[in-house]
Order: C-alpha cells, then sequence, then structure tokens
C-alpha cells in the first residue's frame, strides 16, 4: 500500500525531500487501515505520527501544511480533481485533512 500511496504523491509533485512526506505518508496509511480516524485526526493520526517520530502535533500539523502547499504550487491541484472527478473550490486550499481524505477515497477504490 505504501508504493501506492508513493505514486499518488510523486504523481502529484510531491517527493520525499519535503519535510512532512513521511508523516502525510504515514498518515493515509493509518486512514486507509481505520477510516473512522479521520473522525478524530489529532488523536488518531497526528499523535501516532508525533510519537513515531519523537516529535510535536504542532510539528506533525505544520509539515503537513507544507505538503500541501508543495502540492499547490507544483500544480497538484489538477491531479487532485484527477482523483476526485470534480473540481475544486477556486482560490481556496485545502486542509491537510482533504488531502488524506482525498488519498484515502481513491486510494480505498
Amino acid at each position: 500500500m505504501m508504493k501506492r500511496i508513493q505514486a499518488v504523491l510523486h504523481s502529484a509533485g510531491i517527493y520525499q525531500h519535503y519535510y512532512g512526506y513521511s508523516y502525510f505518508q504515514d498518515a493515509v496509511h493509518l486512514a486507509l487501515k481505520e477510516p473512522e480516524r479521520l473522525q478524530s485526526i489529532r488523536k488518531e493520526i497526528y499523535f501516532p505520527i508525533a510519537k513515531k517520530y519523537h516529535t510535536d502535533i504542532t510539528n506533525v500539523e505544520r509539515n503537513l501544511r507544507t505538503i500541501r502547499d508543495a502540492l499547490i504550487k507544483n500544480g497538484g491541484l489538477e491531479t487532485l480533481e484527477n482523483l476526485t472527478g470534480c473540481p475544486l473550490p477556486c482560490g481556496k486550499k485545502p486542509y491537510p485533512k482533504d488531502l488524506i481524505c482525498i488519498f484515502v477515497d481513491y486510494l480505498s477504490e
């Protein structure tokens, strides 16, 4: 499954050199295993990631925003629209939780 997550990230212009790459990959993986974790994302996804990487939740959230911003900068919004099958709201940055949900929905198919 991690290879599939990586393939989608790469298609959106996100590679390992970005801070947050591993966090995002782990967040998607956790949510794929148990989608109900998305209902309490800080406790059920961000906290286990912070614990795994010996950091705090604030750092996890910040680096997930880095992934989101890099995705937008690299033209990955078009990839997201292809994954969802519909246009994203104009001028509005998706929250990291939304990106995780988009990846989970796509990879669950």
